[in-house]
């Protein structure tokens, strides 16, 4: 079954071991003996395929393994080592069953010696306990070889007699290979013998010869999500360093993505502002040659397609307000309206109905919610209200009756009324003819299904004297050149500190492989492949990764939820709000893994260059 040809090997230029050819039995114990230091253990590791640099060749049912040794340790080789090498982070089930994280194996059970134990910690356990933890692991994993490096070496001679009763037993099943000094207790045991000295065989003895008894075949079956367990539990095993990991992570991923989502709804923020305070379908015109706007050249433009209302505004004339103070203006007690131009017609009705007369005004809910205060809004239907405008230092009142409230909530507070209303009502007050009114400045509201550049495109065509200019534009462009600015810096400087945050994880990491390569020389020794180790490694640098995303995303719809409240109690208004931006949290979080796979290269380029047999040393 097994053969080794022609085996030699070197430490620094001092050889070994010196051409050893061997041929073993299918079962039976087969004991190698000899000094210390006349190389059974580097033989041991040699047969076990965990030591690849020497000379010759290994075959296995008569075919050369060399350079498959990988799968031929994994599927055909266990091991009893003698300073028992368990996982000390794994459960004792877990170190028992070890060999079923990396390929299919039977369901583990504890012995009823054992089964005391499965809840204590490692640290806790008798070397006795340790070593029997140890001849479970390896009888668990049902494989055609048994190597043992000295398995009594630590024991006294009771605990050394039932280890080699139990290797007898397991013997009658498998090929067992073991190394040991102590010649008198494997001749009681052993079906043949190799005695060493100096790297080289000098005596082969065959007492007899075992029978292999096959087993029995059984459901063998491998745990579910073996590598993201093995994982969590190394994670496990250095609670405090991967909280402080995560703590410094979640910090950079909180900020980096509350950073992102603010500034770019503070974009959307200032335009709907803007848009707002002049809305987006407005369009400013004056003369060319500064000359005086009239009544008729405003009903001219109204009549344009896609035009809703046109109005000018009167020079040197000024509106402070309204109020319900009649009698004369008290500023404490007139709210400033913002707006008094913009049409109404498309707007939809809360309470009352559309102005039918010069005197008759429309409110927005916002606008009428500040006027009355405390009061019902619908009691202001039918109410008059009193506006005040100044003209060369004098200031007089217009009647309004209020007769409707529309739905909408404005940045500025605003009235609605009845084309070129407030200027037949200060013709009346202050006595001046239609002819006489002064304006250099009026405004074109566009319909909300034309599009305004095509509207100010043929107005332009239509009156050539006048200059037509969108209302806001480049105050929206020159706020949108400064944002993307900022977001630029932005955007770099949290690239940065994601960087220092996943280099941080790349450097726990990689000294997390360092610190526990040795329990991953030993999982190589029961089953597990480097690819297999890759992906615990991996996996682990994943799973903090991912358990730091979920709390951000938690405390991100959290922290904008409070922004909200807080913005809303501040401006007693919903038009500024931060909206939870899930375009935002998949970018930073996708760069975030892209960047924590490479952050993973000098580990995992560690662990494909470890030295198992130096690792198990340590």
């Amino acid at each position: 079954m097994l053969e080794v040809q022609h085996i030699s090997k070197r430490y620094h230029y001092q050889k070994v071991l010196d051409d050893i050819c061997m041929c073993f039995p299918t079962s039976g114990i087969v004991a190698i003996v000899g000094p210390s230091g006349c190389g059974k253990t580097t033989l041991l590791h040699i047969l076990g395929g965990i030591d690849t640099d020497f000379q010759g060749d290994i075959l296995w049912k008569n075919k050369s393994v060399k350079h498959h040794l990988t799968r031929y340790r994994r599927h055909h080789v266990s091991f009893i080592f003698q300073q028992f090498h368990l996982i000390m982070w794994l459960s004792v089930k877990q170190n028992i069953s070890l060999p079923r994280f990396f390929h299919k194996q039977e369901k583990a059970s504890l012995s009823l010696a054992l089964e005391t134990l499965k809840n204590q910690s490692l640290h806790s356990l008798s070397l006795g306990q340790r070593q029997r933890l140890a001849y479970l692991r390896s009888h668990y994993h049902r494989s055609d070889i048994l190597l043992c490096d000295e398995p009594t070496g630590s024991l006294d001679p009771q605990y050394a007699q039932a280890v080699m009763e139990l290797l007898k037993e397991e013997s009658q099943h498998r090929l067992v290979v073991l190394v040991s000094h102590d010649e008198k207790l494997v001749s009681q045991y052993s079906d043949e013998v190799y005695k060493m000295q100096d790297g080289q065989i000098i005596e082969h003895i065959c007492f007899h010869e075992t029978e292999k008894i096959e087993r029995f075949p059984t459901v063998q079956k491998k745990y579910f999500l073996c590598h993201m367990r093995l994982a969590f539990a190394s994670l496990c095993s250095h609670k405090a360093r991967s909280f402080q990991l995560m703590i410094g992570l979640l910090l950079s991923l909180l900020s980096i993505v509350l950073a992102l989502t603010l500034t770019r709804h503070l974009e959307g923020q200032f335009h709907q502002y803007i848009y707002s305070l002049v809305p987006a379908s407005g369009i400013s015109f004056q003369s060319r040659y500064q000359q005086s706007l009239s009544l008729d050249l405003l009903n001219q433009i109204k009549n344009q397609p896609g035009i809703m209302k046109s109005e000018m505004f009167l020079d040197d004339y000024e509106c402070l307000g309204i109020g319900f103070q009649s009698e004369r203006y008290e500023q404490s007690q007139t709210l400033f309206i913002g707006d008094d131009t913009s049409p109404y017609t498309y707007l939809s009705l809360k309470y009352g109905n559309y102005p039918q007369a010069h005197h008759e005004i429309l409110l927005s809910l916002s606008t009428a919610r500040h006027l009355c205060g405390q009061q019902d809004v619908a009691s202001l239907i039918g109410q008059n209200v009193y506006a005040w405008y100044q003209h060369d230092w004098e200031v007089k009142g217009i009647c309004y009756k209020i007769v409707g409230i529309t739905n909408q909530t404005t940045a500025l507070d605003t009235l609605y009324q009845m084309d070129h209303a407030y200027i037949y009502l200060l013709k009346d007050i202050y006595q001046y003819e239609l002819e006489q009114v002064s304006s250099h400045l009026g405004i074109v509201y566009v319909h909300p299904d034309y599009h305004r550049d095509h509207v100010m495109k043929q107005l332009k065509k239509q009156f050539p004297d006048y200059e037509f200019l969108a209302i806001g534009e480049s105050t929206t462009q020159n706020v949108s050149q400064v944002l993307n600015q900022a977001n630029i810096i932005l955007l770099f400087f949290s690239l940065l500190a994601i960087l220092s945050s996943l280099f941080l994880i790349g450097e726990v990491m990689f000294l997390n492989v360092i610190q526990k390569k040795k329990d991953l020389a030993i999982m190589k020794c029961f089953g597990a492949s480097s690819l297999d180790i890759i992906k615990i490694v991996l996996y682990e640098s994943f799973q903090i990764l991912i358990l730091t995303q979920s709390i951000c995303m938690i405390l991100y719809y959290q922290l904008i939820h409070m922004m909200n409240i807080f913005l809303q109690n501040m401006f007693e208004s919903e038009l500024f709000s931060i909206q939870v931006d899930i375009n935002i949290i998949a970018f930073v979080f996708i760069v975030s893994d892209l960047l924590v796979l490479i952050s993973q290269l000098p580990p995992l380029l560690y662990i494909l260059k470890m030295n198992t047999v130096q690792a198990l040393k340590e």
